[in-house]
């Protein structure tokens, strides 16, 4: 069995290790999560096809707690795992559906964790032609934050 590992995604702006602020705001079409970067940017990520979250504990402090500590996982930056246990477990859970098809359930699932300072942030996203997880960075918290307005509004019925 090849064993789960986190690997780290430099290509993506990487948190603030003091304040980075992460926020969340979910619904049951996807998630956006804000932080502020170790740039000083504003940061925030649409997970169109986020099927699943958590967000909260371990903080910096007992990373060392996470399955995922010493199989990749740092601190303070943004990481995509390899053989999830978390989605193998997802399937799992699926399986009992009578039209579960295995290919399909994890076809384009993927799983990120972003580590900070107080918290941690897991998710799985399911990407492809229709679903993208998308990134974008802003100079200011207000242009971020007007940013996020948009997107709220625009998936209110």
């Amino acid at each position: 069995m090849i064993r789960q590992t986190a690997i780290e995604l430099p290509e993506w702006p990487q948190p603030d290790a003091g304040t980075p602020n992460p926020k969340v705001v979910a619904d049951e079409q996807g998630l956006v999560l804000y932080y502020k970067a170790s740039t000083g940017h504003h940061v925030l990520v649409t997970f169109q096809g986020c099927s699943a979250f958590t967000f909260g504990a371990p903080n910096d402090e007992a990373l060392n707690g996470h399955p995922l500590y010493g199989h990749g996982l740092k601190f303070y930056s943004v990481h995509r795992v390899i053989n999830s246990d978390w989605i193998q477990e997802m399937e799992r859970r699926n399986s009992v559906h009578p039209r579960h098809d295995k290919a399909r359930f994890l076809e384009g699932l993927i799983h990120y964790i972003i580590t900070f300072h107080d918290s941690t942030f897991e998710c799985l996203s399911r990407e492809n032609q229709f679903t993208a997880t998308r990134r974008e960075v802003f100079t200011s918290f207000d242009e971020a934050r007007d940013r996020l307005s948009v997107i709220i509004s625009t998936n209110v019925e």
